[in-house]
């Protein structure tokens, strides 16, 4: 379902100009469907960058990214616009429009983006919001909502868009502990339905209880990938576990 193929990626320094830094250096593996996979690793090893070029917020300067057997073309609005429509994205920060309601945050994109009927996407999003247990907050505005229940809504509306993909990226960092829960209990609900998942995450239990494989990044490279049970039980590379003998 998806594929990268030697992805590289630098930064460039604002002051000079000049690359001075990699972000990504041949990162290659494949995500299939119903496929749940955790990318893991220290902060600045180019997690985030990495989904960020597969849902085309970062462009590549090498290598090919491939979503269901077709090349994404970074120059190519018209199929960016339909990859997003298939890609669910959730990230640290909620981003939800303070001055729309949950009802009109989840809605906003099915109307204007899919052109769906307003009843039907309405009652689309309280049938999500059930699910994510938040259907007495349709009315209510971002303000007087929990962080937990922010990002839950957050992920509700993204899957009002019905994606084939969901991206997590480290969704529940800006969380205090007591709402890290709510939110993995609704991201382990996704996968068990069999939705396509990518996770950067530092949640070692839910990564080792969700994921079907583990990829271990460090300084813009994949150093190791497996099962749950080969990355946290049997980890072949000394830079695995001594990170691992950090987090555990």
């Amino acid at each position: 379902m998806i594929k990268l193929c030697n992805i590289k990626k630098h930064f460039i320094s604002r002051k000079n100009h000049k690359l001075n830094a990699i972000a990504l250096d041949d990162v290659s593996f494949e995500v299939n469907d119903k496929e749940v996979i955790c990318l893991i690793g220290p902060s600045g090893s180019g997690k985030s960058t990495l989904l960020r070029c597969i849902n085309a917020l970062e462009i590549p300067d090498e290598g090919e990214i491939y979503i269901d057997d077709k090349k994404i073309d970074y120059h190519n609005e018209k199929q960016l616009e339909e990859l997003r429509k298939s890609l669910g994205c959730v990230f640290q920060q909620f981003n939800l429009f303070p001055h729309k309601t949950v009802k009109e945050n989840i809605t906003l994109a099915p109307i204007e983006v899919l052109h769906m009927d307003k009843k039907q996407a309405e009652d689309n999003a309280i049938e999500l919001l059930k699910k994510v247990g938040l259907e007495s907050k349709a009315d209510v505005y971002p303000n007087q909502l929990s962080g937990g229940q922010k990002q839950r809504v957050a992920i509700v509306r993204a899957l009002a868009m019905n994606p084939k993909i969901m991206l997590f990226d480290e969704p529940t960092s800006a969380l205090d502990p007591e709402m890290v829960k709510e939110v993995l209990d609704v991201m382990k609900d996704l996968s068990k339905s069999g939705m396509t998942m990518v996770v950067v995450t530092h949640e070692m239990g839910f990564a080792k209880e969700v994921s079907d494989r583990i990829i271990f990044m460090d300084e813009g490279k994949i150093v190791e990938e497996g099962t749950p049970d080969d990355i946290f039980n049997h980890p072949s590379k000394q830079r695995t576990i001594d990170f691992l003998s950090k987090v555990m």
